[in-house]
């Protein structure tokens, strides 16, 4: 009898035992469309190409009056070639790489006197050698992109001329900027290599854009870059993917691939890295150099103090690779004088660009039918080392229009922000589901857009700020030169790692304890978290508390492990590998090696996987970045600004710390009905159930922290100096329009109820109340679960706090925060008696039983003489009885 062990062994080698094949539509091309067609029914080739200028290379090219010729050699025909696009320059998207989330691979094919380029389907595929390689075959095909006429044959090559502008003066890569005017598009530059060619066009689109990066929308001009490159070359094993570690990947669906469960194969993207020695790595052998190093060239474009930062993030990777017997696996080469093209496939690059948005990205480009790494290209925006950007900067949703949330964390998480950045960003429906928000954020995800720059720049404000008040610093000073520094690092160890194939891991920020934060014996050694890949804030030490490391400036344990998982050099191919594979990603249950990715935000319920936070306790940062925020708030008018300035600067720090309410407020949250999960494997050491509650314990403490502050009035009571000191942006030219039409006045009511309508909308969701029910069934009745009913009854004490008891003589005065407050809990429970739909029964049950004791309580406030109301308060009371009134009468003549 096999033990389990083997037979987990033997699963694994199942699951793996498919080798890449030929994908559906790989056909052989017809005999007929090989041969050279007959010279004499098109052009002379001398004559077409008289007094062009010759490219020599992959394909050889004459440049004649505005046209570009290729020969396409008639062996060549049917071969595969990628097809990456980007923009060079201009518009605003300088530097943008484009269709990178699933290459492009495409071949020549002729049919008569025409040549196609096709774009070939690499998503199926089936061992040729199989019956089910033609059922595959008759089911999926390649889609043709361009129809080339024939211009003229070169007997001498064997090759047929095309001409290239009908493919590179359209709108080959999809920019949505309407159709290209061929008359204003001209040829910028042409390079030709043995195995690629590189392309780039200036490009006049003729759809009309209104942005303010373009001078002129009726002539939309960019330059675009394109390349033509071979396959990599054979030689490279494929890497089964794992999903308890986290890596970009390559999906294939196999239709031979013998697993009862899936046709999909999942590939690790990876680089090409092979010891010179070519052996396998065992612990304590020799350091050696690999075959061919991944090298980043940082453009000239990086400003000079921070090249050595950008440099630094960079190689500090190579850490992980010295685990796995690399030494100097990653080269950092300085542009000074070499002339090369940043967009060129054959060089990866570190840009810096400048625009508003404040982000950076790590896109790499992948060989789609292995998986193998062969371009990367991080840009990095300028603005992100600028704190306190003006009011215009402002956030947007997935329809692009402005938002201005009470919590960014929360607003990320649910996809209520903007998913994408530039022009692979389509906006979504105004009637967006939460799937299609979910769809294209991880669309934008796995086409490398990124966030982490964009949210440091609003935490570099936030730490001087900080500084500011504590008098570190006086008004105007700039941000300390080792926080800049740190941040730039962090950010660039982030991008370079997406660059290597890692996912975020946003499970990572809980390694250290709160005390471990500002102890760089153990920052330093171990990082600020268990991984670059997450989301990380600025790390500002407590009052009393000696600053650390402001951001993390190292690799963390889960970065060294997922880089061995990818990249340790085994034996034994793509099957053989798979025994060491499962036994390196069954360590997931180590300490720091939790992982939780773009996805889980949304799909689980797990109250430490989180966007900008840090540290093991997830509710004592909510409470302490709140607890900052409202020290901050007592002098913030004083201390902000100096002598001569305007006062927008305090306006836009006000309305900062403000999210720290918010995201204290949503962090707290996910603690009720929330369950932990784990990614682990049956058999796994030490290895934990899929979905683990939290303790009843801890869900009670963060609902007690909610209702005691964050559902009262205290905590908004602001100075009125600083009130009175909100002032606006008052500029109006193009760049700001972003606050046309904004009124000047702060509107601070309706920011503070934004803040606790994330408590009701999340406490009160039927998913959360669902949780509460199906968590209960996983836990021991002695553990006494949260119920629904502890949770609106809670709430329910906390908002009406102010009724009186009805016996005795008081003053009830309520403030506009606590009416407004008690409106949207009434508001909320109201649809939920009404509607229900979404909701457990229970739910609805409850919440009629708690507006019967809320109308009871409302009554005897307004009908006791000896109570005295003020006018708005009896008002809203007198608004309040009715309306439960007519809800309460609804439901019993039969409303749902």
């Amino acid at each position: 009898m096999r033990s389990p062990t083997a037979v987990v062994l033997l699963l694994v080698a199942l699951a793996s035992s498919t080798v890449p094949t030929r994908p559906a539509s790989a056909q052989v091309l017809p005999l007929s469309e090989n041969v050279l067609p007959p010279a004499a029914r098109f052009e002379d080739f001398k004559k077409l190409t008289e007094n062009a200028k010759r490219y020599e290379g992959m394909l050889r090219l004459h440049l004649k009056d505005e046209h570009l010729f290729a020969e396409i050699p008639m062996g060549a025909m049917g071969r595969n070639y990628l097809a990456p696009a980007s923009v060079s320059k201009g518009g605003g998207q300088g530097g943008m790489t484009l269709n990178f989330e699933e290459q492009w691979v495409v071949y020549f094919r002729r049919v008569g006197d025409r040549v196609q380029l096709v774009r070939r389907n690499v998503r199926f595929q089936a061992n040729n050698n199989l019956p089910i390689a033609r059922a595959v075959d008759t089911t999926y095909a390649d889609s043709i992109l361009q129809s080339m006429k024939i211009r003229a044959v070169n007997p001498e090559t064997n090759s047929v001329v095309v001409d290239l502008n009908e493919v590179y003066f359209r709108n080959f890569a999809e920019v949505p900027l309407g159709g290209v005017d061929a008359e204003r598009t001209a040829w910028q530059k042409i390079k030709v290599f043995p195995r690629n060619i590189e392309l780039m066009v200036n490009t006049t689109f003729t759809g009309f854009s209104n942005d303010d990066a373009i001078i002129d929308g009726r002539g939309v001009t960019v330059v675009m870059h394109y390349s033509l490159a071979e396959l990599p070359d054979g030689g490279f094993v494929p890497r089964l993917a794992d999903d308890r570690v986290g890596h970009f990947l390559t999906a294939v669906k196999d239709f031979s691939k013998d697993d009862k469960d899936s046709a999909w194969v999942r590939y690790v993207n990876r680089w090409r890295l092979d010891r010179v020695d070519g052996s396998p790595w065992k612990e304590g052998a020799k350091l050696v150099p690999p075959k061919k190093k991944i090298v980043f060239w940082i453009e000239k474009s990086v400003p000079d103090e921070y090249r050595a930062a950008v440099r630094e993030g960079i190689l500090e990777w190579n850490k992980a690779f010295e685990k796995i017997g690399f030494r100097d696996a990653i080269e950092v080469r300085q542009q000074e004088n070499e002339d090369f093209d940043a967009e060129d496939i054959t060089y990866s690059t570190f840009r810096w660009i400048a625009s508003d948005r404040g982000f950076a990205m790590g896109p790499s480009r992948a060989n789609p039918f292995t998986g193998e790494l062969i371009d990367a290209d991080i840009i990095f925006d300028a603005s992100m080392v600028r704190a306190y950007r003006t009011e215009g900067a402002v956030f947007r949703n997935g329809q692009g229009q402005i938002v201005d949330p009470a919590s960014l964390i929360r607003a990320y998480q649910q996809g209520e922000l903007h998913p994408t950045s530039g022009w692979n960003s389509k906006p979504l429906p105004k009637d967006a589901t939460p799937e299609q928000v979910e769809k294209a954020r991880l669309s934008a995800m796995r086409q490398g857009f990124c966030s982490c720059a964009s949210q440091t720049s609003t935490e570099l404000s936030i730490a001087l700020m900080s500084m500011s008040i504590r008098a570190d610093l006086k008004p105007g000073d700039k941000i300390p030169d080792e926080m800049i520094q740190q941040a730039v690092k962090d950010v660039v160890m982030h991008e370079v790692g997406h660059t290597l194939g890692l996912r975020h891991n946003f499970k990572a920020s809980t390694m250290l304890k709160a005390e471990e934060l500002h102890d760089t014996e153990i920052t330093r050694k171990r990082g600020l978290t268990a991984s670059v890949m997450d989301y990380v804030p600025v790390n500002l030490a407590p009052k009393g508390v000696k600053q650390g490391d402001y951001f993390t400036t190292t690799l963390g344990v889960y970065d060294y492990w997922a880089i061995e998982y990818a990249y340790k050099p085994l034996s034994g191919g793509t099957q053989g590998e798979a025994a060491e594979l499962a036994k390196i990603a069954s360590r997931c249950a180590e300490p720091g090696l939790a992982y939780g990715t773009d996805e889980d935000l949304m799909t689980t319920a797990d109250p430490d996987i989180n966007v900008w936070d840090l540290g093991s306790d997830t509710l004592r940062f909510g409470r302490d970045r709140m607890q900052l925020a409202s020290e901050m708030m007592k002098v913030l008018g004083d201390k902000l600004i100096d002598n001569g300035e305007g006062y927008a600067r305090t306006r836009m720090a006000f309305r900062m710390l403000l999210r720290q309410y918010g995201d204290a407020a949503y962090l707290t949250t996910r603690q009720i009905g929330g369950e932990t999960a784990n990614r682990d494997h049956r058999g796994d050491p030490n290895g934990r159930d899929p979905f683990v509650p939290i303790p009843a314990a801890r869900q009670r403490e963060a609902l007690t922290y909610l209702t005691e502050r964050l559902l009262i009035d205290g905590p908004f009571a602001y100075p009125p100096s600083l009130l009175r000191k909100l002032g606006s942006e008052r500029w109006s030219h193009w760049g700001n329009d972003d606050i046309a039409g904004r009124s000047t006045d702060f509107p601070l009511h309706e920011q503070i109820l934004n803040i606790q309508r994330i408590v009701l909308q999340q406490l009160l969701s039927g998913r959360t109340m669902r949780r509460l029910m199906d968590n209960a069934l996983k836990v021991e009745p002695a553990d006494n679960p949260l119920t629904i009913a502890e949770v609106m009854q809670s709430i329910s004490v906390a908002v009406w706090v102010g009724l009186a008891d009805g016996d005795k003589g008081s003053d009830v005065k309520s403030s506009a925060i606590r009416r407004n407050l008690q409106r949207e809990h009434l508001k909320t429970i109201s649809s939920l008696v009404l509607s229900g739909n979404g909701y457990p029964a229970d739910a609805r049950s409850i919440a009629r039983r708690q507006m019967r004791l809320l109308q009871t309580r409302v009554t005897k406030t307004l009908s006791a003489p000896a109570i005295k109301l003020d006018e708005a308060t009896r008002a809203h009371l007198e608004e309040t009885q009715e309306t439960i009134a007519k809800v309460l009468a609804s439901t019993i003549s039969g409303a749902p």
